[in-house]
């Protein structure tokens, strides 16, 4: 029985070793990468993930950005979809666009809030 007792007792220790504050989830310097005439589509991708909306060909990619107050930082928000099928943006405050020119190059962005 008291080898129960101390068990639970190591288990309940180690368990509450484990639990930490969650990271904020924004990054300061998430988008600081792109550069207009010098930024690859190729590497918008690997940074930011699949872009929640395509266009033109896909010359023109928008991202739902949340936003971290208390670190000042963005988020990429995957899109969210209610029972009737529209999408929400619910947890989005912005949406970042970029347009890549034919060969795949940024050639302008803007952050656009829309909360």
């Amino acid at each position: 029985m008291n080898g129960k007792i101390i068990g639970g007792l190591l288990m309940a220790i180690a368990v509450a070793g484990c639990a930490t504050t969650a990271p904020l989830k924004g990054h300061a310097d998430l988008l600081d990468f792109l550069a207009d005439g010098r930024t690859a589509r190729e590497e918008v991708v690997l940074k930011l993930g699949q872009p929640s909306g395509k266009f033109e060909r896909e010359n023109i990619v928008t991202y739902r950005l949340g936003f971290e107050p208390k670190n000042k930082g963005y988020y990429v928000v995957e899109r969210e979809a209610q029972s009737d099928g529209w999408s929400t943006w619910l947890r989005a405050k912005y949406s970042l666009v970029l347009v890549f020119d034919d060969g795949g190059v940024l050639r302008k962005h803007s952050l656009v809030e829309v909360n």
